[in-house]
């Protein structure tokens, strides 16, 4: 017989069916609450509580959600396989194959004692169950949130690491799937298990100024009120518990403590899309408009469709998200709707999973976690076809990954591309909101070219695929055209190559002959440009430090940019020029402008490592606090104890400027929150370059 506390769980989760499951369905699912009981009986989680009580809440919290019958059966069953002596045939003969299937796309792998290669296959396997059913995602990301909101039995380093883990993955990938309300939930979670201190020190910030903020909320909702019913617009305003906003932003160093709690957020509910725009404009008429987004025609990840806005006030400032009913519900829970979540959700989702299809296609288990990382991290941009349908690519991503993501057709025979109509050069970078068209010729195939301004894995492979069947002499044509194109940057061609320069190259690239450099451009394993770079850059001596931690420069000139001043790990991008290959951050302004000039001299580069010891980078801070000289001794110990050198620090404007040297990204972003807690949490922000200041203001 289960216990008390097990009866209690159970009863809770009859009652939360019984609203809208049918007789027979509920039986179903409490058999599959009794099955888990049987088969966890006698094991206890870590709180000392018997273990089945946590399948009974995975499954209460998806019932909450009205999930259907298999997923509630699956959520109750997600550990039978991995934790009893019970297996996917058992499932499959006293329920259901597909319940089966579900229980075993969630289970974790352990073939193996390395713990890495096991959370890489386990993570590349709950993919392709996904992929084969969604669901399957839905039930792990319960199953993570009910995990997180009991890790007080555990470890505290256990705790940081698991709350880690969620927050690289589970989060995004909750976003992915459009469930934001698990997503925000979540990541309230992790901020709690990851950095108690500054976790604590916001709410006491929150909690000391509550009678305050509220009273401000009530003047900004009588405002909001009063245009509604003065212009004659149905729809209701609700005040959003927006703690996790402010905290992602506080967290991401995007404000600070006085502008935290100063901040206030709103949901506009209202009929129709014509009533969002129209009051949209109502408030730009009404208040100073800080910003403006329209996700109504461009969805943000997971198909989330609204209008935002942020209002200065005398005081304070306020977020606006105006959409409709079914838009609010969409951005909730995404997935979970099915078919009847709006179209351009379902379209984005849809987009989403394509390119999780691209990521299973890898053998190695731990590439393909580690592309999956990468991706759910990286900026992306939405762009449509003339027919409307969606496509989701990495921020910087040209036409030609544009046609690879559409299909592998238009990719192998495109020829050019039409961007709102106006003809563009493949090599163009794309923006959010832009429809595409690719013209195509049959008899057209992949250009070698393509290689070095390409940002998808999916055209990557693809054309590497296609090069690689060309037969030898069509190959050998091919090198020797992309080669020609590179050189003429350097105002050359193949034909002004003298004896030396072959013999540069052959011993460069540890080869015997001209066919073999040109096979190797031809197949996508070296590019032109780094050729081209590697023979005529005005500089003799290339920075070897430099092209030993960059991909594929070995032997190139490579310099870093000032404009930006890139560090190991930013992520970055190289711009060929006469001087040699100059790296630049991918965000930095006149990369972007240069990226439109000429695209063709616009090449993606990856570390080779995320650090490195033996060379250090300087970066610039600036630090919204004006520090006296004891500050400024703390500084430069705080700094010390990072193991980061101190070039110089400079007030100036009320603010204080911190030239540091620091081995790559980490550390860098590590100072910067070890500086914020030991100086009362101020806006710390990295600044591309030094800024330029009277000699009068300078300290050091």
């Amino acid at each position: 017989m289960p216990g008390p506390q097990v009866s209690q769980a159970k009863q809770q989760l009859k009652i939360i069916i019984d609203a809208y499951l049918n007789e027979k369905d509920v039986e179903r699912v409490l058999a599959a609450c009794d099955y888990a009981d049987m088969a966890h009986d006698g094991i206890t989680r870590k709180s000392g509580e018997p273990y089945v009580l946590h399948p009974i809440a995975v499954a209460s919290i998806l019932a909450h959600m009205r999930l259907d019958t298999e997923t509630l059966m699956a959520a109750l069953l997600h550990d039978v396989i991995e934790d009893t002596e019970f297996n996917k045939d058992d499932i499959t003969e006293t329920f259901s194959r597909t319940v089966a299937e579900l229980v075993d796309g969630v289970t974790k792998l352990s073939h193996s004692s390395d713990k890495e290669f096991n959370k890489a296959a386990s993570f590349r396997k709950i993919l392709q169950a996904t992929l084969q059913d969604p669901r399957v995602i839905i039930v792990k990301l319960a199953d993570r949130y009910h995990n997180m909101t009991t890790l007080e039995a555990l470890r505290p380093d256990k705790r940081a690491r698991i709350a880690k883990e969620t927050f690289e993955i589970f989060v995004p990938m909750a976003r992915l799937v459009g469930m934001n309300e698990m997503a925000d939930n979540l990541e309230h979670l992790c901020y709690q298990n990851l950095d108690l201190d500054m976790y604590n020190d916001v709410q006491a910030a929150l909690l000391q100024t509550k009678s305050k903020r509220c009273e401000y909320q009530a003047i900004w909702e009588k405002k909001l009120s009063d245009l509604l019913e003065q212009h004659r617009l149905q729809g209701r305003i609700k005040k959003k518990d927006n703690n996790i906003e402010l905290l992602r932003h506080f967290v991401k160093n995007d404000i600070n403590l006085q502008e935290l709690t100063h901040s206030h957020a709103f949901e506009i509910i209202l009929q129709s899309i014509a009533d969002c725009d129209r009051f949209a404009e109502l408030l730009k008429d009404s208040f100073k408009v800080l910003n403006f987004q329209d996700n109504i025609r461009q969805p943000l990840p997971g198909g989330n469709q609204s209008l935002t806005m942020r209002i200065k006030g005398e005081k304070t400032t306020l977020s606006l998200t105006i959409q409709t009913e079914l838009m609010r519900k969409a951005a909730r829970f995404g997935l979970v709707l099915g078919e009847s979540a709006p179209q351009a959700c379902r379209s984005a989702i849809q987009a989403s999973m394509q390119n999780l299809n691209v990521l299973v296609d890898g053998e190695c288990a731990k590439t393909t976690f580690s592309e999956l990382l990468d991706y759910l991290h990286q900026e992306k941009i939405w762009v449509y076809t003339p027919q409307g349908h969606l496509h989701e690519l990495p921020q910087g991503a040209t036409a030609v990954d544009f046609a690879y993501s559409a299909s592998l057709f238009l990719g192998n025979h495109a020829v050019g591309s039409k961007v709102d109509g106006e003809i563009k050069p493949l090599s163009t970078p794309l923006a959010s909101g832009q429809v595409i068209e690719i013209i195509t010729d049959v008899l057209a195939t992949p250009n070698p070219d393509w290689l070095s301004f390409i940002n998808t894995q999916k055209a990557r492979r693809a054309i590497q695929n296609i090069l690689r069947d060309q037969d030898r002499d069509e190959q050998l044509l091919v090198g020797q055209q992309a080669l020609n194109r590179a050189l003429k940057l350097f105002n050359r061609s193949i034909k002004d190559l003298s004896l030396s320069d072959w013999e540069n190259l052959l011993n460069w690239r540890h080869i015997q002959t001209q066919e073999q450099l040109f096979e190797q451009i031809a197949v996508g394993d070296l590019l032109p440009q780094l050729v081209a770079n590697h023979l005529f850059a005005n500089d003799e001596h290339s920075s070897s430090a430099s092209s030993r931690l960059i991909q594929g420069t070995e032997g190139a000139d490579v310099k870093y940019a000032h404009c930006c001043n890139p560090v190991l790990g930013d992520p970055i991008q190289g711009h060929l020029t006469r001087r040699g290959l100059i790296v630049h951050r991918s965000r930095c302004h006149n990369l972007l402008h240069e990226q439109k000039q000429h695209p063709e001299n616009i090449m993606p580069l990856h570390w080779t490592t995320d650090d490195s010891e033996d060379i250090s980078f300087t970066a610039y801070l600036c630090i919204d606090l004006a520090m006296n000289d004891e500050q400024i001794s703390d500084l430069i110990y705080q700094c010390r104890k990072a193991k980061s050198g101190v070039e110089s620090v400079r007030n100036y404007d009320g603010k204080t400027y911190v030239n540091i040297v620091a081995h790559n990204r980490k550390q860098i972003a590590q100072i910067i929150r070890d500086l914020r807690m030991n100086f009362g949490f101020p806006r710390i922000v990295r600044l591309a370059q030094p800024i330029v200041m009277p000699e009068a203001s300078k300290a050091s």
